[in-house]
């Protein structure tokens, strides 16, 4: 495998599940395991291991548009829960499974989390760009 793109979020708080609405845009490509996740766990760091190129997309409340930046290997303070951040899930990844490739975050712009399964106009606009996004970083890649 040569990407890993993980669409982090839950689809049945509005906004949340926003980059699971960007997975759909990327359909399958050659090369690329398009995964969906309510969360990251540590389970996830043996997959990244085989990537080269590692592309977490998840739902941002301070984005004004979707956009992408590198991440690095790092663990927070607190110890480590069932629920994880990027920078945590690549250090384990490194650490454990050899992981040498490079990671990416897409933060796509999101406003409404309440208990339903539509996008706010703010998330909807968002959708394209970000699959843009992750389309030119893939092919870079």
């Amino acid at each position: 495998m040569q990407a890993l793109v993980l669409a982090i979020g839950n689809t049945l708080r509005g906004d949340d599940g926003v980059a699971h609405h960007v997975a759909d845009l990327l359909g399958a490509r050659a090369g690329v395991d398009v995964r969906r996740v309510h969360q990251l766990t540590p389970e996830l760091a043996e997959e990244m291991a085989g990537a080269r190129t590692i592309v977490f997309m998840d739902a941002d409340t301070a984005a004004t548009e979707a956009r992408m930046e590198r991440v690095t290997a790092a663990l927070r303070c607190s110890p480590v829960s069932h629920t994880m951040t990027p920078s945590e899930v690549i250090m384990l990844a490194e650490q454990l499974y050899s992981f040498r490739g490079v990671a990416y975050m897409c933060h796509v712009p999101a406003r409404d989390f309440a208990p339903h399964g539509e996008l706010s106009e703010v998330a909807e606009a968002a959708v394209r760009s970000a699959e843009k996004l992750v389309t030119v970083m893939l092919a870079e890649g």
